[in-house]
């Protein structure tokens, strides 16, 4: 049996774990680059940079623009490669429109497979579908609970804590492919 030594034993503020559920998802795509992370006073800023203006426009419209912690916030700031800051698209969006903006967002991340829009039940309004490959996104995060200290998610429901939940009273509902590919 192996024994661990622990010393100096830190973890993680939520909001540095929420940072890198940012990074390790929205930002593996080759045109988004994640950081830093800037702390004024109780608030933080995470910057997200974005080559290309669409692109740039529909991460905008669907990342959390802020999440609080407790006492402190954090605010989820969207830029070009110019400096830029970019605003969200604004209402109204239906749900095929929110499709596209999915597919030009999400196009070029790893773990992005689809988009499908349909109604939730019969009857019910459309919903937009985001479906991800089955896989995890796993990043250092002093987790002690962990025997690595890694934070572990599932690739869906990080996205699903890191992008808006609903947009222009269309419900986004996060799921993992059914096929396993």
């Amino acid at each position: 049996m192996n024994m661990i030594e622990t010393k100096n034993v830190e973890l993680s503020p939520p909001w540095v774990t929420y940072f890198n559920e940012i990074k390790y998802s929205v930002g593996v795509d080759p045109g988004v680059t994640v950081g830093p992370l800037i702390p004024v006073g109780d608030v933080y800023l995470i910057l997200v940079t974005v080559s290309g203006n669409e692109k740039a426009k529909a991460i905008a419209t669907l990342l959390n623009p802020t999440k609080t912690f407790g006492n402190v916030v954090v605010f989820v700031v969207v830029i070009d490669t110019h400096g830029e800051l970019i605003s969200p698209l604004p209402c109204p969006l239906d749900a095929f429109c929110l499709a596209s903006i999915f597919q030009i967002a999400l196009t070029g991340n790893e773990f992005f497979q689809d988009v499908v829009v349909q109604p939730q039940l019969p009857g019910q309004p459309y919903a937009v579908y985001p479906v991800f490959k089955p896989e995890v996104i796993q990043f250092f995060n002093d987790d002690i609970s962990n025997l690595c200290n890694t934070f572990t998610g599932v690739a869906a429901s990080v996205f699903q804590d890191v992008l808006r939940n609903q947009i222009c009273e269309v419900s986004i509902l996060f799921s993992t492919s059914c096929d396993g590919a």
